[in-house]
């Protein structure tokens, strides 16, 4: 059975979380986002007013702060995950947010920043990557993507444009 070398496997899963959070790193051709320079997380995010990340875009559905909270908490459980801490985790507290002001916004973005750094961090520096690391850094590349398209779409109900011409505006 042939292996792939540690430093190749992570260099493509750090990749392709890079993706979803930065965007693509070369728009002419990217693995799951579309090819605009802020189709990543963290600029939609900041592309969006504190007022809009606080509005559901229907009853009974979250926000897009909800997201970027539960985003944050998942982000360093990710980390942790990596570092070799099994838990347990409070998920239920990864929800807390719904609702931001302008200075909150700010602080919550930010906050994902950097909970994305500290797990891009950890992943370099895991001196071992075994499955459960190698499993826990794939899952998060995948949960991202997860509540990267959700989001996306909910910016789009936000905006009005929920309409399938407005969907396929926003695949570019």
């Amino acid at each position: 059975m042939e292996t792939l070398p540690r430093e190749m496997v992570m260099k493509a899963v750090g990749s392709v979380l890079a993706e979803g959070y930065e965007g693509p790193q070369d728009p002419r051709g990217t693995w799951f986002v579309n090819n605009a320079p802020d189709a990543g997380f963290l600029a939609t995010l900041d592309a969006l007013p504190a007022e809009d990340a606080s509005r559901a875009p229907g009853a009974g559905r979250g926000t897009v702060a909800g997201h970027a909270g539960h985003l944050r908490f998942s982000l360093e459980v990710s980390r942790r995950w990596v570092q070799g801490d099994r838990g347990p985790f409070e998920w239920d507290r990864s929800w807390a947010v719904r609702e931001v002001d302008d200075a909150s916004w700010a602080e919550l973005r930010a906050g994902v920043r950097e909970a994305y750094e500290a797990f891009r961090r950890a992943l370099d520096e895991a001196a071992e990557l075994d499955f459960l690391r190698l499993a826990g850094a794939i899952g998060a590349v995948a949960h991202a993507a997860y509540h990267l398209g959700a989001v996306r779409q909910m910016v789009l109900e936000l905006r009005g444009a929920s309409t399938p011409a407005g969907a396929a505006a926003e695949r570019g």
